[in-house]
């Protein structure tokens, strides 16, 4: 009942006084064929041709009850005006014969407007030519028409005809018409119905004409041609050669480039400088330009994403310089704003997760905090090339919630170097001389010590040298040659040595290891803008396999420590974002294979998951091995969980709750539903009996995880700080009864005790079915 007295609660805030005021519009679009997701957008399309007259602000309280704020007078001319915008939207989706009508509701006070929009056919595109006259123009467009936006049988559209103008630009100014504008192009189009302007004595002939005629109005048609518009400049359709590029690397507004004490010639390049500061093959090796040849607008573009890119400038500038007395040969000036060489930066990380004993020796929840200082040199050897150091240390605590143990779960402190070279060095001569996208090569190391207290200490260290580009199909690749890695474990105390003898799996994972291999990656991501509206959609991809032992890890060195395996993953998003809302989604699969007498990978090379970006039902590190049992609460226990498999999908709904301080804190929330799990691929078995962590296709379903909750972001724009509450509806380690399935057993009056409560009996339940933490960023 009460859902049915708000359901029609409209409040009316300063409406004006003594005259009719608009409180609602809606829009039925009939004809056309739309499905119902692609009649939604139009929907939302139409809506925003309304005039700014006719537009009514509400907002919604509770779900349920509407609130309009200073509604406006009702004039029918703003309504007249609506339709007529709304008509032209459609125009430019090909729909030239649409009609738009409406009707308003003005028996009270509060006036209802209808607006019914018949779309009538959306013409399609019969034939697509070009007349340009000069024949060098007409050649470059008839070479490139496979690529042509502009598609025979697609729909023509305001935005696929500008996008073709566009596109002709573009590659008129990639060969030499540097000078070469939109302007200079039309498109003119023909929709006659060439069966009504035939004559014919023949009766049997006119009536076959006639019906030709209305077929044609039941699927309208449009004949395109691309025409040049003659400029009153011929220089517009004039090819360019490009004289001298002259590169300015220290240049400041006001300077002189004629009066610099240094000057540096080369082929047609010219460098003017004041200071030394960067080497003159690393500027020319940065100009995708060359003196000679025809100005090329993709050269121009890349030149200033080249420079960009290199860090070491505030503000790149190329300009183009056309020549007094000739007609034909310009020269392209690139001033360059030098930036500090070096920068210091600073981070913080923190993450809170409930937990009874899940992934520590020690009983309480987890909070952790860590702190970065970075120094980076931007310019080292004059190319640009960054070398960064820096310092990492960082605290796990808990909240002793048993026994008189340290507060202090780990420590870690950890160094790390790395240089990264702006462009190619590889042992392939060919892949260095191409100018590749993000082109850049790296070495990396770094120095870390980790103490877990009551548990062991590691020391490790990584070295790996690689490069990474993208490729002409914004494909980003990686390829790591050189990867070294070497853990060395040690001071175990005698509780954690009892723990492996026990539990023979996390003897073959927990020791001292040494990987010698090789890595590679591949990513690409995709981005679309729906043309009907602002909603947006996003995709990216990423695959990555390494090895180790099984290239030249091979040389007979440290064959003690050394471990061999192979190891790949995959992982795959897929976003949509609306005006207010967003749903994002996950799917990663990742599998490693160990190669000998061990059987699982080295642990800091196992899939874990849980914690704020995994299965955020269970704490990090908190899920699987399949359905191995959970150990009783408070058991001090090293409860770690690790494997070799790892199958993972995650569902997020994103909306906006508030905003807190316009353009700076907004409150989200979100609904979220993850599911997945880890598994062993080989028994740890002596006798190599299957157990209850091994994975089993046939026990796949019964052993997935799955949990479901609510979070809230605060967007800070540059940062978003995020809470989320999981709770757990199918657990693998109750996979014999009802597959796993279980509602937690939580209802509206023991919510709150259950959450925070400080009873045992809470603690308890917490343990098996609930996990909250705290993340930065989103979690996918």
């Amino acid at each position: 009942m009460a859902l049915i007295i708000f359901q029609s609660c409209t409040i009316i805030k300063k409406a004006p006084k003594g005259k009719p005021y608009l409180i609602s519009n809606s829009i039925d679009i009939e004809g056309g064929k739309f499905s119902k997701i692609e009649r939604t957008n139009l929907e939302s399309r139409l809506e925003n041709q309304l005039d700014d007259s006719s537009k009514v602000t509400s907002n919604t309280s509770f779900f349920i009850v509407k609130t309009i704020k200073q509604p406006p007078v009702y004039d029918s001319n703003y309504s007249a005006a609506s339709a007529k915008n709304m008509d032209a939207s459609l125009f430019h989706l090909g729909y030239y014969n649409s009609k738009t009508t409406f009707d308003a509701d003005t028996s009270a006070r509060m006036v209802k407007v209808k607006y019914t929009v018949n779309a009538g056919k959306q013409t399609l595109i019969d034939t697509v030519g070009y007349r340009l006259i000069v024949p060098e123009l007409q050649r470059l467009a008839e070479q490139s028409k496979s690529i042509s936006l502009l598609k025979v049988g697609e729909p023509v559209t305001k935005i696929a005809v500008l996008a073709e103008i566009n596109r002709l630009v573009d590659t008129f100014r990639n060969n030499g018409y540097y000078k070469f504008t939109a302007a200079e192009l039309k498109v003119r189009g023909d929709t006659t119905i060439e069966a009504l302007t035939n004559v014919s004595d023949n009766p049997f002939e006119m009536l076959e004409l006639l019906a030709k005629a209305q077929q044609q109005r039941d699927s309208p048609e449009i004949k395109l041609a691309v025409v040049l518009n003659p400029p009153d400049d011929s220089s517009r359709i004039t090819k360019f050669w490009l004289r001298k590029i002259i590169i300015l690397p220290d240049f400041y507004q006001g300077d002189n480039a004629q009066n610099t004490p240094f000057e540096y010639k080369s082929n047609g390049y010219v460098i003017k400088y004041y200071q030394k500061l960067f080497k003159p093959s690393f500027l020319i090796r940065n100009v995708a330009m060359v003196p000679g040849t025809l100005y090329n607008q993709s050269g121009y573009y890349k030149t200033i994403n080249n420079f960009s890119k290199a860090g070491v400038w505030e503000s790149v500038n190329v300009r183009v310089q056309e020549l007094d007395g000739v007609k034909d040969s310009i020269d392209i000036y690139i001033e360059l704003l030098p930036g500090r060489k070096f920068g210091f930066e600073t981070s913080a990380e923190a993450s809170y997760s409930t937990s009874g004993n899940i992934n520590n020796a020690l009983s309480g929840n987890l909070f952790g905090i860590s702190g970065t200082i970075s120094l980076t040199n931007k310019n080292v050897g004059h190319e640009a090339i960054k070398m960064t150091h820096s310092i990492r240390a960082g605290i796990e605590l808990n909240n002793k919630s048993f026994g008189d143990q340290s507060t202090v779960n780990s420590k870690e402190l950890s160094y790390s170097n790395n240089i990264v070279f702006p462009r190619l060095i590889s042992p392939f001569k060919k892949l260095n001389e191409r100018r590749f996208s993000s082109g850049e090569s790296f070495i990396n190391t770094n120095v870390a010590f980790n103490n877990r207290l009551y548990l062991f200490n590691t020391q490790s260290f990584n070295l790996g040298y690689g490069w990474s580009y993208v490729d002409d199909h914004n494909f980003r690749w990686t390829f790591r040659p050189v990867n070294i890695e070497f853990n060395y474990l040690f001071n175990q105390t005698d509780s954690f040595s009892k723990i492996l003898d026990s539990i023979p799996f996390l003897r073959y994972s927990y020791n001292t290891a040494l990987i010698i291999g090789m890595r590679a990656g591949l990513s690409k991501s995709y981005y679309h803008q729906n043309s009907l509206n602002n909603i947006s959609k996003e995709r990216s991809f990423k695959i990555n396999i390494e090895e180790s032992g099984l290239t030249w890890g091979l040389i007979p060195v440290a064959n003690k420590y050394k471990k061999k395996y192979i190891k790949t993953d995959f992982e795959y998003k897929y976003g949509i974002n609306y005006k207010t809302t967003s749903l994002a989604m996950r799917w990663f699969t990742g599998i490693g294979v160990s190669i000998g007498k061990e059987t699982t990978l080295p642990f800091f090379k196992q899939y874990f998951s849980g914690g704020s970006n995994g299965m955020r039902g269970w704490p990090i590190r908190g899920i699987g091995r399949g359905s191995q049992t959970l150990e009783p609460y408070g058991l001090n226990i090293f409860n770690d969980r690790t494997a070799d498999l790892q199958l993972e999908t995650n569902i997020e709904y994103r909306y906006i709750i508030a905003r807190i301080i316009p353009n700076t804190l907004t409150l989200r929330g979100a609904v979220f539903a993850d599911i997945g799990n880890i598994w062993n691929l080989r028994s740890s078995q002596p006798d190599g009996t299957l157990d209850s962590t091994v994975f089993k296709f046939k026990n796949l379903y019964r052993e997935i995880g799955m949990s479901a909750g609510t979070g809230f972001r605060l967007d800070f724009n540059y940062f978003v700080l995020r809470l989320d509450l999981g709770f757990r509806f199918k657990r693998p380690e109750r996979s014999y009864i009802n597959d796993g399935w279980k509602l937690p057993p939580i209802s509206f009056n023991d919510a709150l005790p259950k959450l925070f409560g400080r009873k045992n009996e809470y603690r308890i339940w917490r343990y098996e079915n609930f996990n909250f933490t705290i993340g930065i960023s989103y979690p996918f």
